[in-house]
């Protein structure tokens, strides 16, 4: 009996608190300025010259930072591969200096070497970072910095394109 009652004061208690979170969002609602939040395209009031310009401008506009875009990026994309290129040449190094010592002799031996270079640089990195979370984000923080050196102040540079693209649109429609 004891237990029906709990049960029932429990189904009660549950009911006031959704009752009083619908009260509560329903009353948050009136207080909420959507118009703040949500910029509406503003509309041009200048006369067809100047929209005429500013139109022109725009499209000269795009196009530098189109251009720009795509030469940041392939300034990125050559640095990424200069960076894999050195890796693969460090490697490269590694195994030709063991072959000019007469340490390796055949294909077994130089994977045996690169094996035990593997795992110095895994000891060393556990003893650096402790675990290879710690490393992502060391590797995530470097990969940061290089984009922002790369891009610098050009960083939102897509976004910058998309708005102006859709001012151009609006001016062609206007």
């Amino acid at each position: 009996m004891a237990k029906k009652k709990n049960d029932r004061f429990l189904t009660f208690l549950l009911v006031l608190f959704i009752i009083v979170l619908i009260i509560i969002f329903v009353a948050s609602l009136g207080q909420v300025n959507i118009s703040d939040t949500v910029s509406s395209p503003k509309e041009f009031k200048d006369t067809k010259e100047q929209a005429q310009r500013r139109h022109d401008k725009l499209k000269v506009l795009i196009e530098k930072q189109i251009a720009l875009k795509e030469k940041l990026t392939k300034r990125f994309r050559r640095i990424y591969f200069a960076v894999r290129l050195s890796f693969i040449a460090l490697w490269g190094g590694y195994i030709f200096v063991l072959i000019k010592l007469h340490w390796i002799q055949n294909l077994g031996d130089a994977l045996n070497y690169s094996e035990a270079a593997i795992l110095v640089c895994v000891a060393l990195n556990f003893l650096t970072f402790g675990n290879l979370s710690n490393l992502n984000s060391f590797l995530g923080l470097i990969k940061l910095k290089l984009e922002n050196w790369i891009w610098g102040k050009h960083i939102n540079i897509s976004e910058s394109i998309e708005e102006n693209k859709t001012e151009l649109k609006m001016l062609k429609n206007e």
